[in-house]
């Protein structure tokens, strides 16, 4: 098999199980920082070997480390707002407000970069805007809360991304996803005795069902799963990279639909407003490649 096809498998399994991450973030039965926190951890831990191969801290100046740890504590939010998500909703909403990530990253792309706005970024967010009224028409009230905490989940999830696009040649990826994750329990266990002083009764420790759920997810859908992305990407595209990473809704929903048979959940008509959000973010990249492609014909 060649190298290439290879790469897209591999790439598809990554974002396969990243697809199981709110699955399994419903199904751990802790609170969304707890479930945070512990995951940090766990994936510290397994990526340590990893890491120090990599060289640790050494090589890197006291202003990257710093960096990245400032990176790292805005992982720490997305994660508290996508796993925020589920609790206050479940699985399919937070999964369906990912597809906004290349929305928001077009924006913070701009921002960071100080270019102009692509007019195809514009349009395409202004696409998600019906297909999101048509979603908030039909969901329980009660998960409107968590429409809005999964949304800003995925403008730090874009925000990250950025930033980590343009300090990646600061470091290796593994030195970098190491300490970013460690900032992310760093962050989590400076803001849980504060939490904990308001909640006590809030469980901290995991069960056993627990404890089997949050170790698939520290090494399946995170571990592993990074490194079939770091694998893949020396193969492929961007291009094709965000074609497979706008499969992640998609599989996140199946998935909530046969393990936890959330469609019973939702109407046509939400289905109908997933499928114009989804189309929107499949469209963008071919119509962006394409008008690309015309340019350089031109």
């Amino acid at each position: 098999m060649k190298e290439r096809q290879k790469a897209i498998i591999h790439l598809h399994l990554a974002v396969f199980l990243f697809g199981f991450t709110g699955i399994l973030g419903k199904l751990i039965l802790l609170p969304a920082l707890v479930l945070v926190w512990w995951r940090a951890l766990l994936s510290c831990i397994m990526m340590w070997p990893s890491f120090v191969k990599a060289g640790g801290i050494k090589s890197l100046s006291r202003a990257k480390i710093f960096t990245f740890l400032g990176i790292g504590g805005i992982v720490g939010i997305h994660w508290i707002c996508f796993y925020g998500s589920i609790k206050l909703s479940n699985s399919s909403i937070a999964m369906i407000c990912l597809a906004f990530i290349p929305v928001f990253t077009a924006f913070f792309e701009s921002l960071i970069r100080k270019k102009p706005l692509n007019r195809l970024d514009v349009l395409t967010g202004l696409m998600t805007i019906p297909a999101m009224w048509l979603i908030v028409q039909h969901i329980d009230l009660n998960y409107r809360p968590g429409l809005l905490v999964g949304i800003l989940a995925a403008l730090f999830s874009a925000l990250f991304a950025s930033l980590n696009k343009k300090y990646i040649l600061g470091a290796s990826p593994m030195q970098i996803s190491w300490i970013e994750l460690f900032a992310v329990w760093l962050l989590l266990s400076l803001l849980l005795p504060v939490v904990y002083w308001s909640q006590p009764d809030w469980k901290f420790f995991p069960s056993g069902q627990d404890w089997f759920y949050l170790l698939l997810l520290s090494y399946f859908c995170t571990l592993v799963a990074y490194v079939l992305t770091l694998k893949s990407l020396h193969y492929l595209s961007a291009f094709s990279a965000m074609l497979a990473f706008n499969l992640e809704p998609v599989y996140g929903i199946i998935l909530a639909i046969i393990v936890l048979n959330e469609h019973k959940e939702f109407n046509a008509y939400f289905y109908l407003g997933v499928f114009m959000l989804l189309s929107a973010v499949f469209v963008h990249p071919l119509l962006q490649k394409k008008l690309a492609g015309d340019t350089l014909n031109n």
